[in-house]
C-alpha cells in the first residue's frame, strides 16, 4: 500500500514553495504556453487593425490629392481658354489639353507640372524638356547672384581696409592658407621676414596668436619682433621671446596684459642688444619693476614707447629720464593715467636732448602739457626732431606753433595736432607762411581742430604742396567750398596718396572731382559723414572713395 505522501506527489508533482499556485492554474487550463499564445494573437490583431487604418488614411489622402489635381487642371484649362479667347497671339490648343511648346514647338499634353511662359507677346506652356532647361537656368542665375554677393562683400571689406580688391597672388594664397591652419604648422621654414610679418598680422587680427603659435616666429637670429595682439599669450610666452631670440634689437608687444614683472626683468637681462621697446597695455608691471628695468638697460635704450597703463607712475618716469634719457631718440607717452605730476613733465627738457620722434598724447589732465613745456622741449630737440605728435593735448594754443615749431623744427616731416581746439587760423597761418627753414611736411593731421577754417588750412597746403603724402582734415568743420575752388585753380599736390575729409559738410560731388584732378596720385579718399557726396560724383580711375553714404554693396 502506497503512502499518502507518495500518492500526492504522483498526482500533483508539487515542488518548491509556490508549486501549489502553479498546480491550481494548471488545473484551470492556464499555462505559460497558453499565455504566450494569447499575447501573440493579440499583437497580430493590433497590427492588422493599424494597417487597415493606415490604408484608409492613405486612400482618403490620395482621393483628396486627385480631387485637387483635377480641380487645378480644370481651373488652369478654363483660364487658358479664357486667355485664348482674349488673346489671338496664344498657341492653339486641343480640347483634350494638348498644346505646342513655346520654345521647341513640340506638341505635348498639359499637366499641372507644365510651366507657363511668355515669348514675344505669346503666352503658353513649355514641354517637360524645356521646363527642365528653364529650371536649370534659374538655378544658375541664383548661384551667380550668390557669387556676385560674395564678391561685393569682398570688395567692401577690401575698401574698408583701404586696400584694392584683386586676385591674390600665389604667395598671398599660401600665407592665408598657413594662417587658417596655423595650429597644424610645426615650423615655417625659410619663408622670409615679409611673409612672417603678414602671418603675424593676420593671426593678431584673428586673435589666434597664443603660447603655441607665437613660438613659430622665434628664431635665434631674429633682430626685430612685432606681436600686435598678445592677449592670448601667457606669462611663459614672454620668457620664451628672450630665451629663443637673444639678438633682438626691436621688440613690439601690443595688448600685453599678461606681461609680468618677472618677464620684464628677464627681457632686460637676457636681451643685451635691445635698443627699442614698444609696450601697449602692460598694466601688470609695478612701479618698482619699471625702475629695475631702466637701471638694467641704461643708456643703450634708444627708443621707448608706452601706451595705455596706469601703473607707470611719476617715479617710473623719473627713473626713465635719469637712466636712459641721455640716449633716447624716440619717446612715446600716450594715455598714461599714472603720470599726473606737472613737475615731472617739466623736467623732460633737462634730460631729453636728441629726440627724433616725440609723442605726448592724451594726458590725464589738460594742464599737464602746456605751451611752455612743448616750447622748451622743441628748443632743445627741434634740430633733430622728425616726428611730433601732440594729439589730445588740448591745453596747447597758437604759442606752440609760432614760438615752438616754427623756429626750432627744420627737419620736421610728420606733424599731428589732433583735437587741439585752441589752435586758430592766425597761429596756423603764422606757422606755415614763409616757413623757409622747413622744406615741407610729409604727414599732417589736423583732425578735429574745430577752430580752423580755410584761412588756416590753405597756408599749410601751399607750404607742403610738393612733399605732402598723407593728410587728415577730419571734422575741420570750418572748411568751405571756396577752399576746394582755390585748390583747383592754384594747387597741385603731386605726391598726396591718402586724404581724410570726413564730416566736412562742404565736401560735395564737385569737391571730389577737384581732388581727383589736382591730386593725381591720390588713391584713398575718406568721406565719412559727408552727406553731400553722392553717387553722381566723378571718381577717376585708381581713386578709392571710402565712406560715401549712398554706396550699396
Amino acid at each position: 500500500m502506497r503512502s499518502r505522501r507518495n500518492e500526492t506527489n504522483e498526482e500533483s508533482s508539487v515542488r518548491g514553495p509556490n508549486s501549489a499556485l502553479t498546480a491550481f492554474l494548471r488545473e484551470q487550463g492556464i499555462t505559460a504556453e497558453v499565455i504566450e499564445r494569447r499575447n501573440r494573437q493579440r499583437e497580430e490583431q493590433e497590427e492588422l487593425e493599424r494597417a487597415a487604418v493606415t490604408q484608409r488614411v492613405a486612400t482618403d489622402a490620395n482621393s483628396d490629392i486627385e480631387e485637387l489635381v483635377d480641380a487645378a487642371t480644370s481651373k488652369r484649362r478654363a483660364a487658358d481658354v479664357s486667355d485664348d479667347d482674349g488673346d489671338d497671339g496664344n498657341h492653339d490648343r486641343d480640347p483634350d489639353g494638348k498644346s505646342y511648346c513655346l520654345d521647341c514647338d513640340v506638341e505635348f499634353k498639359i499637366t499641372v507640372l507644365s510651366k507657363r511662359a511668355e515669348r514675344n507677346g505669346r503666352a503658353g506652356y513649355l514641354c517637360a524638356d524645356c521646363t527642365l532647361i528653364q529650371q536649370r537656368k534659374a538655378r544658375n542665375a541664383r548661384r551667380n547672384e550668390v557669387e556676385a554677393r560674395k564678391r561685393r562683400k569682398k570688395v567692401a571689406a577690401a575698401l574698408l581696409d583701404k586696400q584694392e580688391y584683386k586676385l591674390p597672388s600665389l604667395q598671398d594664397i599660401c600665407v592665408k592658407l598657413i594662417s587658417q591652419n596655423i595650429e597644424e604648422v610645426d615650423a615655417f621654414g625659410d619663408i622670409g621676414t615679409v611673409n612672417m610679418r603678414k602671418i603675424s598680422k593676420i593671426l593678431s587680427k584673428n586673435r589666434s596668436l597664443n603660447g603655441h603659435t607665437m613660438t613659430l616666429f622665434l628664431d635665434a637670429g631674429l633682430k626685430e619682433l612685432e606681436f600686435w595682439d598678445c592677449s592670448n599669450m601667457d606669462s611663459d610666452s614672454y620668457t620664451k621671446i628672450a630665451a629663443f631670440c637673444p639678438r633682438i634689437e626691436r621688440l613690439t608687444l601690443w595688448m600685453c596684459g599678461q606681461l609680468h614683472n618677472d618677464n620684464l626683468r628677464y627681457i632686460a637681462t637676457n636681451l643685451p642688444n635691445l635698443t627699442h621697446l614698444t609696450l601697449n597695455g602692460p598694466f601688470l608691471i609695478s612701479d618698482s619693476c619699471w625702475q629695475d628695468f631702466f637701471e638694467i638697460v641704461g643708456s643703450r635704450l634708444k627708443g621707448f614707447h608706452i601706451l595705455n597703463t596706469h601703473r607707470f607712475s611719476n617715479d617710473s618716469m623719473v627713473s626713465l629720464l635719469e637712466n636712459c634719457g641721455s640716449g633716447l631718440e624716440e619717446l612715446t607717452i600716450s594715455r598714461m593715467d599714472g603720470l599726473d605730476s606737472k613737475p615731472v613733465y617739466d623736467i623732460l627738457p633737462h634730460y631729453l636732448t636728441k629726440l627724433k620722434h616725440l609723442e605726448i598724447s592724451y594726458p590725464t589732465k589738460e594742464e599737464l602739457v602746456d605751451d611752455a613745456l612743448i616750447v622748451n622741449l622743441l628748443s632743445v630737440n627741434g634740430e633733430t626732431l622728425e616726428t611730433l605728435i601732440l594729439d589730445g593735448c588740448s591745453g596747447l594754443t597758437d604759442a606752440t606753433l609760432v614760438s615752438g615749431i616754427r623756429p626750432f623744427c627744420p627737419s620736421l616731416r610728420k606733424l599731428s595736432l589732433g583735437l587741439l581746439d585752441q589752435i586758430t587760423d592766425d597761429g596756423a597761418s603764422q606757422l606755415f607762411t614763409d616757413w623757409d627753414i622747413n622744406d615741407g611736411l610729409m604727414e599732417v593731421s589736423l583732425r578735429r581742430c574745430t577752430a580752423l577754417t580755410d584761412a588756416g588750412v590753405y597756408p599749410m597746403l601751399e607750404h607742403s604742396r610738393s612733399t605732402l603724402i598723407e593728410l587728415n582734415l577730419n571734422s575741420v568743420y570750418g572748411i568751405t567750398t571756396q577752399m576746394f575752388q582755390d585748390w583747383s585753380r592754384n594747387l597741385k599736390l603731386g605726391l598726396l596718396t591718402s586724404l581724410d575729409i570726413g564730416f566736412v559738410q562742404s565736401v560735395n560731388d564737385k569737391a571730389v572731382s577737384i581732388l581727383g584732378r589736382v591730386c593725381p596720385k591720390l588713391t584713398i579718399l575718406e568721406v565719412y559723414g559727408c552727406n553731400n557726396c553722392t553717387q553722381e560724383a566723378t571718381v577717376r580711375s585708381g581713386l578709392r572713395l571710402i565712406g560715401r553714404q549712398t554706396d550699396n554693396f
